[in-house]
């Protein structure tokens, strides 16, 4: 079974703003008061026209990390932390990498590799529970297509 998304993850109350504000942005509500939101075509063409930042970042394990979308997740996590993250798996095999942005800054540089996901998540204040990991814990697995 396959597995692809994009997301930005965060508290409720910080993901509510973004998505009050930005007409492709539609939040999911998941465990533990936290929230995400796809970064579909759509809502990234959007990020991309507003913010409209020349893109010299260089982060080939994140294909959508470009320098508008990190203005936009800064900016947006002034207010708290947030996770942005990609995944592409199929047949078990694939990637995962992401980085957490919190104070408008981008807290350290993008990770990769297994177990990125759950490290970051961690990172970001997600509490496992009994024989799961970061990930089951918030049922992330339920999420493995943004559309």
């Amino acid at each position: 079974m396959g597995h692809m998304i994009r997301t930005i993850i965060g508290k409720t109350h910080i993901i509510q703003p973004i998505v009050d504000g930005w007409v492709y942005a539609e939040m999911i509500c998941l465990p533990q008061d936290y929230a995400l939101i796809f970064l579909n075509d759509n809502l990234f063409d959007d990020i991309e026209e507003l913010v409209d930042i020349e893109n010299t970042s260089n982060y080939p394990h994140l294909n959508y990390l470009t320098d508008s979308v990190i203005c936009f997740l800064k900016e947006k996590s002034l207010k708290g932390q947030l996770l942005y993250m990609e995944t592409d798996y199929f047949g078990g095999y694939g990637t995962q990498a992401g980085v957490i942005f919190e104070n408008g800054e981008m807290k350290g540089e993008p990770m990769d590799g297994d177990g990125t996901v759950n490290r970051l998540l961690g990172l970001l204040g997600v509490r496992k529970h009994l024989q799961k990991d970061e990930f089951d814990s918030l049922k992330l697995y339920k999420y493995r297509r943004m559309d």
